[in-house]
């Protein structure tokens, strides 16, 4: 029989993720860090049971959020990503690189730095995404780039991630590990491009024969099933959730039902996953204060100054540049999902994410006006009027 305490346990969870959400949210705080400030009240005041009662929504938020980025690209689609190349590399390797130094020097573990630079090289597609809806700025030319580089970071991120889901398997990583992780994803892209046709006829099967209230049960059996066996043999269930998305064509009356039917679902195990990340958490601050100092404006200056450039490459204007740079400073979703791989970098994790994501969101508010005194538009002056006759 079902114990009673872990229905109460898992409706408190719940109504304190509401809770946090929409009263944050008065203050303009994104949801991301509500449910990660829900999770520190948990742990403050929640059994650790709750860990054991929410394991499946935790399990299932990776691999739902990775299969909708999925669905949202085809091969055709990553194919044609040439123009946003040149601001993507940009991006990775200023806000990349220097932290991955920076974090080396200070405790000379690769693991953990590696790992910190993850965390500081994506923004939050959550946060910016949301920001630039509520603040009816998707119309202007840097919301272009700006969603091109996130789906940059998402695919380098999911190529991070099924490395970092080696290490974990095989310990501290090395140049073996990292050239079999490397061959595992070329190979990995190689198969589901050739599985690209069955895989058509498939789902146009299962879009004439099947009652469109089945098709979440195949989905969802498929997706843990994949993901199980893919963590059998030491691979991503990230990368390989991400790869079944994109082999469903996006006209498609699965790709439709899908969307309708487990969107939800992922939003609530997205939410669960967050909330578990602080609830988990070993936040005993033990890390260097000095290299807190010196990591958070690194953090910040790095994508301001690579997301300008970038714009500068891409062809935008120099007042459009410092807009975009000043609206994409925030980190989130991805970033919690690496630090979750190593606990020792989690408590660092939590205070960079928690900062940028607040600092970001400030200063894509102010962006706009920031960037007109800057640089001010200057107006057109049209040639003097003619001499009265």
């Amino acid at each position: 029989m079902h114990n009673p305490k872990d229905f109460i346990l898992a409706g408190g969870v719940f109504l304190l993720l509401f809770s946090s959400a929409f009263f944050l949210s008065r203050l303009k705080v994104p949801y991301i860090l509500s449910f990660m400030l829900a999770g520190l009240l948990g742990k403050l005041s929640l059994p650790h049971r709750a860990e054991e009662v929410l394991l499946i929504f935790e399990y299932l938020a990776v691999m739902l959020l990775f299969f909708f980025i999925g669905l949202e690209y085809s091969f055709e689609k990553l194919l044609e990503m040439k123009r946003i190349l040149k601001p993507g590399f940009i991006d990775l390797f200023f806000n990349f690189l220097p932290a991955f130094l920076l974090s080396y020097i200070f405790t000379q573990n690769l693991l953990f730095s590696l790992v910190i630079a993850a965390v500081l090289y994506p923004s939050s597609t959550a946060i910016t995404a949301k920001l630039f809806m509520d603040y009816r700025r998707l119309v202007n030319p840097e919301a272009e780039l700006l969603v091109g580089i996130l789906i940059f970071e998402d695919l380098v991120s999911i190529l991070f991630l099924s490395m970092f889901t080696g290490f974990t398997f095989k310990g501290e990583p090395d140049v073996i590990s990292l050239s079999r992780g490397a061959l595992a994803i070329v190979l990995l892209f190689t198969l589901f491009y050739f599985l690209k046709t069955p895989s058509q006829k498939l789902i146009d099967y299962l879009d004439k024969k099947v009652d469109e209230g089945l098709i979440p049960f195949f989905v969802l059996g498929f997706l843990l099933l994949s993901s199980g066996i893919s963590l059998q043999f030491g691979l991503s269930d990230a990368l390989i959730a991400f790869m079944l998305g994109v082999l469903v064509p996006e006209k498609s009356r699965m790709f439709e039902v899908l969307e309708k039917s487990l969107s939800e679902l992922k939003d609530l195990s997205v939410g669960v996953f967050f909330f578990m990340f602080t609830f988990q958490s070993k936040l005993s601050f033990d890390f260097s204060p000095w290299l807190l100092a010196m990591l958070l404006p690194l953090s910040l200056l790095s994508k301001l100054i690579s997301t300008y450039l970038g714009a500068l490459a891409y062809g935008l204007s120099k007042r459009v540049a410092l807009r975009a740079s000043l609206s994409f400073l925030q980190r989130g979703e991805f970033s919690v999902i690496f630090a979750s791989f190593y606990p020792p970098a989690q408590s660092l994790a939590f205070v960079l994410v928690v900062f940028t994501a607040l600092i970001g969101s400030f200063s894509f508010v102010l962006a706009p006006e920031a960037s007109q005194k800057i640089f001010p538009k200057r107006e057109r002056r049209g040639p003097p009027p003619a001499p009265p006759s």
